[in-house]
């Protein structure tokens, strides 16, 4: 009874003195979601703010509000086909593999096997153990082959804790993941609409083009019948040459886009894409308009991709801080062996002689390792601040992101809404231009300045719906995804 007091004791100041060793941590504060709320456009949950109380927000498949079947087919191409996207979920595949080795590090056990040359300069008896394996000559060969295994007493957490790191190290490579996919997805979403813009922007310029050459023959005629100046003939030249500049260029971007959409599906299925493209014509993607709420919930912030990223790489590293912590106390452990001892060369793993066995307990006492491990330790403790810091510095960079995408989509519709009211007038302006060159009270040449102004308002209206397209594909890209009605989430 006394012997194990004793030992309880002595196994107590042990601890007590290698915990002492132990280096104080510290661990800078991290941004909190009440903080978050204090900065620019935003709010700690839709429901305080009465206007957007109908609003969810959706993180997966966002492209789905626009209801488009072919901006579908294209995220649905992208995603299987895209490398990055593929490298991304081989590395989830990979990190979910070390849970299951850090879950069973704490036992080792294998197959061995030695060979060793036994000798002796001193002469014993035939009763002594040694001298029942050495032949005459006082050395004899002896290889020995079996079973060995041991198993490390988690009294520390540490193997737990090993688990609990590569648990959030393989989170985090699937909101890496997400936001793989988020990029790639907005990226295609905003090449698309600049190919359909790019299709409205050619009809738009063959129809300027066309009203241009009918001016230039009107000019023509007037200057035959002296009724104008060359210099006026000159200047709608140079705008005929400028225009097919710009015509040239469309088709340039076209293919330029084109290529870039191929190259983010790894240029498979090419062929679907290119009926996509051509009949993007038609398509109304540029007439639907996503929501763009008035305050932003925090929690939007705190679910973004890359911000959950670096929290599991803090929880990670933390969890890496308390195994490590365990290497500052003995470290128990159970082990043995069994197998066959062959005597002689020539009997060597032929006839095994005897049956070998081993069995019992260990203690490591890190004494001489004591400034190692204190090194790794605080290595440790410093790269959980450097995660803390980057976490920090992610929320700040969301938030300015935020704040900025979502002033631009904003200002965006602003801007189409007034450009939408100029294209209507400028449109009734020309009707109105028709009727009076129907009826003689206008010149076909004005009628067809008007008209050309008529198309400049056309294709300022287009590129500004681009522009709050394209706002918009920034904005959900900044969020991590996209606001809905509670009847389209229901619908």
């Amino acid at each position: 009874m006394k012997a194990r007091k004793i030992i309880l004791i002595s196994w107590l100041l042990l601890i007590i003195g290698c915990s002492s060793y132990v280096p104080k941590t510290h661990e800078d504060l991290m941004q909190s979601k009440s903080e978050i709320q204090l900065q620019g456009n935003f709010t700690c949950d839709e429901k305080n703010d009465y206007k957007d109380q109908n609003l969810v927000f959706v993180h997966e498949k966002w492209w789905s509000n626009y209801d488009d079947p072919d901006l579908n087919e294209l995220m649905e191409i992208a995603l299987k086909s895209n490398t990055d996207v593929k490298v991304a979920k081989f590395n989830i595949q990979a990190a979910n593999t070390t849970i299951d080795a850090a879950e069973h590090s704490a036992l080792q056990m294998g197959l061995y096997a030695s060979g060793e040359i036994l000798g002796t300069g001193q002469t014993y008896t035939k009763s002594d153990v040694l001298s029942s394996l050495l032949h005459e000559d006082k050395n004899t060969y002896v290889a020995t082959g079996g079973i060995k295994a041991n198993y490390n007493f988690d009294f520390y957490d540490k193997y737990e804790n090993l688990t609990k790191q590569q648990s959030y190290l393989a989170e985090s490579t699937k909101f890496h993941s997400k936001l793989i996919e988020l990029n790639i997805t907005t990226n295609i979403a905003k090449l698309y609409g600049y190919y359909i813009y790019l299709q409205g922007e050619k009809i738009n310029l063959d129809k300027k083009l066309s009203v241009l050459v009918s001016i230039e023959d009107k000019v023509r005629s007037n200057i035959e019948f002296g009724g104008g100046e060359e210099e006026d003939l000159l200047i709608i030249q140079n705008k005929i040459l400028n225009l097919k500049r710009y015509i040239n260029l469309n088709e340039f971007k076209k293919i330029s886009t084109a290529e870039t959409i191929y190259s983010l599906s790894s240029y498979k299925n090419k062929n679907k894409i290119e009926k996509i493209l051509k009949d993007s014509v038609y398509s109304h993607l540029m007439n639907q308009e996503l929501l763009i709420p008035d305050k932003i919930s925090s929690e939007v912030i705190i679910n973004r991709p890359d911000v959950q990223y670096y929290l599991m790489i803090i929880k990670s590293q933390k969890a890496k801080l308390k195994s490590l912590k365990s290497d500052f106390y003995p470290q128990v452990s159970i082990g043995g062996d069994v197998g066959y001892r062959g005597v002689g060369i020539d009997n060597s793993f032929k006839d095994f002689s005897s049956l070998v066995w081993s069995f019992g307990p260990k203690i490591y006492l890190p004494i001489f390792n004591m400034s190692g491990i204190k090194a790794n330790y605080k290595i440790a403790d410093i790269q959980v601040n450097t995660f803390i810091a980057n976490y920090n510095k992610t929320i700040n960079n969301s938030i300015q992101d935020i704040n900025t995408k979502l002033s631009s989509a904003k200002i965006s519709k602003i801007n189409y809404i007034n450009l939408d009211i100029v294209e209507k007038n400028e449109e009734k302006i020309y009707k109105n231009s028709n009727l009076k060159f129907k009826n003689g009270f206008i010149s076909e040449y004005q009628n067809l300045k008007d008209h050309y102004i008529y198309l400049n308002s056309s294709l300022y209206k287009t590129q500004q719906s681009y522009k709050l397209y394209s706002d918009q594909i920034d904005l959900i890209n900044s969020l991590g995804g996209v606001y809905k009605t509670v009847e389209q989430v229901t619908k």
